[in-house]
């Protein structure tokens, strides 16, 4: 290996541990941390800090770019379209649920810093159609009988139902637990979902 492409791989390795320390002290205090708070924790000098990113928006950018690679359990859904309507409904809720406990400070960071910052909202853009194409996927059976109109409101219903903004209505604004929650997206995606001849349209409990 030589020195040039050992000194590349060095600085990517910091950078990359740089974006992990950003990302962990915002899950940890739930407000965007000081470039110096960040070089600490990635054990970087603040002057490579400012080597790696010129900006504090591209450090942020960099931050919701890592979200998947770092938290693959949490983004996408565990065989995804499979079971019967009752468990991809459990299946889908539990997942959305656990990203936003776990990441919430994180996301709602972003949604504050939209303005001015273009490359945010394209990456922010980006996330809500990977998330809505997942529905369109794990609801295919039920959805594929509707005509495309139809089909995208429910889409649209359902994304909105459980993004971020809503977790943090149930959970801080009417203060309603994990359960209860998971329990009113489940019992709302049921409705929302048209019945087909092998599915019943019980609520679930």
């Amino acid at each position: 290996m030589s020195h040039s492409h050992a000194h590349t791989l060095r600085r990517s390795e910091r950078r990359a541990s740089a974006v992990d320390a950003f990302i962990d002290l915002i899950l940890e205090g739930g407000n965007a941390p000081s470039p110096d708070a960040v070089a600490k924790r990635a054990g970087v000098s603040i002057a490579s800090m400012y080597r790696y990113f010129e900006t504090l928006d591209e450090l942020r950018n960099d931050a919701i770019a890592r979200i998947t690679e770092r938290f693959p359990e949490l983004v996408f859904i565990p065989e995804i379209g499979t079971g019967d309507r009752k468990q991809r409904i459990a299946t889908f809720t539990k997942v959305r649920l656990a990203l936003h406990e776990k990441l919430h400070p994180l996301q709602l960071l972003n949604r504050r810093n939209l303005q001015g910052s273009p490359i945010t909202a394209k990456q922010l853009d980006s996330a809500r159609l990977m998330l809505s194409d997942q529905i369109r996927v794990h609801f295919d059976h039920e959805l594929r009988t509707l005509n495309p109109a139809d089909r995208e409101d429910i889409v649209a219903s359902i994304s909105v139902l459980t993004s971020v903004e809503s977790w943090e209505q149930f959970r801080r604004t009417l203060n309603r637990t994990v359960g209860q929650t998971r329990r009113a997206w489940s019992n709302a995606i049921e409705r929302l979902l048209p019945v087909t001849k092998e599915e019943g349209n019980a609520p679930i409990a």
